[in-house]
């Protein structure tokens, strides 16, 4: 594990401003004389309807500030909130929200970058981590939107088959390199490269979503970026 402290020592050499509130931390920071707000969780959060909804009100906060810098959206969460409380609230509301807000910043000109530091599970990681332009992550994170044992509870199919399927088609498989071969992470990253990737990132200041050509150019998604563009032709 991680510590985010730790982390972010390593990133930035100068002071980072955060606050935390429900494991929610927020703040800034500054990399190479450029400021970046930082926002995310922190000890593999469970994220339910309250995170989503104090992300979404500071995502709010930069937007109403006119703020066009960059934004750090840190990820380690450990899934979605399994309640009973927040499924009646609606939980995918708020997590639509939250995202509805990231998309607000996209379109104001925000580069938004996203770093897996431990793990990233389930609709939590849907929720904001897959919505950045750039997904970074840590060689030793453990990503998946769902554990193969949860795989074959839904599919009805069983574990052995899922497990020997995994060995061949990253969609199938957990792991921080599988989802790099699906495009879902653009790059894995060990710390001592993350103040230059990071800047690297807010430089380049990605406008499309790349994500299936690179699915399809690592060989984890081989029809995904031919299909859009079939459909894309025909509008």
């Amino acid at each position: 594990m991680v510590a985010l402290k730790d982390l972010l020592k390593q990133i930035f050499s100068l002071e980072v401003k955060l606050t935390e509130n429900q494991s929610v931390v927020y703040g800034h920071a500054t990399l190479k004389k450029q400021r970046v707000h930082i926002l995310g969780v922190k000890e593999s959060t469970f994220l339910g309807a309250e995170q989503a909804l104090i992300m979404a009100q500071h995502v709010i906060d930069i937007l109403e500030s006119q703020s066009k810098d960059p934004v750090l959206l840190l990820v380690d969460v450990a899934g979605q909130e399994l309640t009973m409380r927040d499924e009646w609230l609606g939980m995918q509301q708020y997590f639509g929200h939250l995202l509805e807000c990231l998309e607000c910043l996209r379109q104001q000109g925000n580069v938004l970058i996203s770093l897996v530091y431990n793990q990233a599970l389930g609709g939590a990681f849907i929720a904001y981590g897959l919505m950045a332009d750039t997904i970074l992550a840590l060689p030793d994170a453990a990503l998946a939107v769902m554990w193969l044992e949860g795989i074959a509870k839904v599919t009805k199919i069983e574990l052995a088959t899922l497990q020997e399927l995994s060995k061949t088609f990253p969609v199938f498989a957990p792991g921080v390199q599988n989802f790099y071969e699906l495009g879902g992470v653009h790059e894995i990253v060990r710390i001592p490269e993350l103040t230059e990737k990071i800047d690297l990132a807010i430089q380049k200041h990605r406008t499309q979503d790349e994500r299936a050509f690179l699915g399809n150019e690592r060989g984890g998604r081989k029809l995904a970026f031919s299909i859009i563009n079939k459909v894309a032709s025909h509008l």
